[in-house]
Parts: structure tokens; C-alpha cells; sequence
């Protein structure tokens, strides 16, 4: 991916210069995390979950502390590039310590209708997925799912109607493409009831993926 190019990294650095993903601090243009933030980085999640229709979830991050301003600004603002480069490089750890990388076929993202994803300029979760496909070696397929336009905030919903709701709002694209017999792995920002993921593994399974994983920046445990 371009953005990891260290030669696309010290001429952006000209322009605008390398911040810390973790604190905003400008630092040196090939480094990620500043030396503060190496010396107290944030809990990283090891485990993996497994959810309806997902054989396992694992995540970079507990969603705590300095980790969620990091996601709200993934979510929002321009400068986001070393925070998913960041969390990649810890699911793509993550994913080896399971013994997954060499299982993915292919990396895909959790949708977004596409009037949001004007208005914000992004898929989040589109731009974690090329990070996380770039560090795993895998192509990354943002065809097979789509979101139906919705109002309703999925955060404000209890566990029961987020899953019901997940369920009616994620739908196959119509343009999708084959995806028989294949591993699929799909990204989001945060991971929480898993209901998202669960739907999308629903919907990816009925076009014929044989297994599905998810992976998350961060994932939030009570």
C-alpha cells in the first residue's frame, strides 16, 4: 500500500509532518509511536473471540483510555494513517499467534451506506481493512456486502435489538463478487456485542464463504 511506502512516508512527511498514532506528537517520518507512547503503549488485546457466524474475532486494543479518542478520530479525522497502521501490525500479530494468516483468501470491511461514507470522506473500516491486508500479504474485496440506508444509532440499542437490527440493515451487493469455498477475513473499528459482524458473517457465508474471521482496532469488554 502506498501509505506504508517509506518513500511515500518521507515525502508526505515534507508536507505534513509524521505525528504519533497513539498521542498526535510530531515525530521522526519513519516511526509510528513516539518514544512516551512506546514506553506506556495501551492494553493490547490477545484472545479470540468467536461470535454467530464468525469461527474467530481477534483485535488490536482494549477500547479504553487514550484508544478511544484514537478511534473517534478514525472515525472523523484526516490525520489517521499511523493509528490503522498501528492496529494492523497488532492483528496481524494477533492473527499469526492463531495460527490464521496463511487460512485468509481475502479481506473485506464492514459497510458503510455510502451517504455516510460522503459526508465523512471514509470507510473507517475500509481503511483499517487495506492496512490489515497489506501487513498480512492478502487482497482486500469491498464488494460483497452493503448497507441499507438507516437512521437508527446502533450504540443506543440493547444486545437483543442490535443483532435484530444488524440483521436487516446489512444485505449482499448486488454487484458481489465470487467468493465460493474462500476464507473470508472482515474488518471493523471497534468490536462490541459482535452483532455487526456477526450479520455480515451471515451474509457472507450465504455467498458461499466457507469460513469467515473478523478482526477490530479495538474491542470493547465488560
Amino acid at each position: 500500500m502506498l501509505f506504508t511506502n517509506r518513500r511515500y512516508k518521507y515525502l508526505a512527511d515534507i508536507i505534513m509532518p509524521n505525528s504519533c498514532a497513539l498521542c498526535g506528537k510530531v515525530i521522526v517520518w519513519d516511526r509510528l509511536v513516539c518514544d512516551e507512547c512506546s514506553a506506556d503503549m495501551p492494553r493490547e488485546y490477545t484472545e479470540m473471540q468467536k461470535f454467530a457466524n464468525i469461527e474467530g474475532a481477534v483485535s488490536a486494543f482494549y477500547y479504553e483510555d487514550k484508544i478511544i479518542s484514537r478511534i473517534y478520530r478514525l472515525k472523523n479525522d484526516a490525520d489517521v494513517n499511523n493509528f490503522a497502521e498501528l492496529s494492523a501490525l497488532k492483528i496481524a500479530e494477533r492473527l499469526c499467534e492463531q495460527g490464521l494468516t496463511d487460512k485468509i483468501d481475502v479481506v473485506t470491511a464492514v459497510p458503510m451506506h455510502i451517504r455516510k461514507k460522503l459526508v465523512r470522506g471514509r470507510n473507517q473500516a475500509e481503511l483499517l481493512a487495506r492496512f490489515v491486508a497489506d501487513a498480512i500479504n492478502r487482497p482486500t474485496d469491498f464488494s460483497m456486502l452493503a448497507r441499507i440506508s438507516d437512521k437508527t444509532e446502533q450504540h443506543k440499542l440493547m444486545r437483543e435489538e442490535r443483532a435484530a437490527h444488524a440483521r436487516k440493515i446489512y444485505i449482499a451487493n448486488r454487484k458481489h463478487s465470487d467468493i465460493s469455498s474462500k476464507t473470508v477475513l472482515i474488518c471493523d473499528d471497534v468490536i462490541t456485542t459482535g452483532s455487526t459482524i456477526s450479520a455480515c458473517g451471515g451474509v457472507l457465508k450465504e455467498l458461499g464463504a466457507s469460513e469467515v474471521y473478523a478482526c477490530s482496532a479495538a474491542v470493547s469488554v465488560k
